[in-house]
């Protein structure tokens, strides 16, 4: 299976009031694994299925007092942001709500915003809202890392220059007028982690020399 890592990207004036709750970059950090998404900021600590990511978007413009330091909770609608920078991030929804801020689960999020180096990456594999009905999967299908790279890869192929400067556009990116299908593919997609390929290159060896 094929793990998949983000880093957060660190404003340097968040640097060291997140210092300051636990927070830096080794220990901030959105991570699929198999059929899970883990994210893990500072002392808090999110995980779920992936089948219960409804969708990703990319936001921006965030309010300082509102973002910088611990992790923080709207009281409007509960959702949770984990936040190192104010310019932009993602926010992913859930078909049911996660545990996040509270330890013994009593208060839930129905979204929670991450703010990652590669925003159009992480939205464009997690996001299902935008993408055909052969990426809208339902709870309990068990859907799996190797799921999310192979349809966000074959829907990008899919698409025309024109459509994928619609959704570069969507997703953050900005200057995509001159870029090719090639490279407007590269912005958007998501690379699987180097030592991921060696392990199943390995595995491949390995079973040549068995037979």
């Amino acid at each position: 299976m094929t793990d998949i890592r983000f880093d957060f990207r660190f404003h340097p004036v968040f640097v060291l009031p997140a210092r300051l709750f636990g927070i830096d970059r080794s220990s901030a950090i959105v991570a699929l694994d198999d059929d899970h998404l883990d994210v893990q900021f500072g002392p808090w600590h999110v995980r779920t299925e992936l089948d219960n990511v409804d969708a990703a978007v990319v936001t921006t413009g965030y309010w300082w007092p509102k973002v910088i330091g611990p992790a923080h909770v709207s009281l409007k609608d509960r959702g949770l942001t984990f936040a190192t920078n104010p310019d932009a991030g993602v926010c992913i929804s859930f078909e049911r709500p996660v545990q996040g801020l509270d330890p013994l689960g009593l208060v839930r999020h129905p979204t929670l915003t991450v703010t990652v180096e590669d925003t159009a990456a992480l939205a464009e594999l997690l996001d299902r809202s935008s993408h055909d009905e052969t990426r809208t999967h339902t709870p309990g299908n068990d859907v799996t890392t190797d799921d999310l790279l192979r349809e966000a890869n074959a829907e990008l192929e899919s698409m025309t220059a024109a459509e994928l400067r619609d959704r570069a556009r969507a997703r953050g990116l900005t200057r995509v007028s001159r870029l090719s299908k090639a490279d407007l593919i590269e912005s958007l997609g998501v690379e699987p982690d180097p030592a991921d390929e060696a392990e199943t290159d390995d595995l491949e060896v390995e079973t040549g020399d068995a037979r």
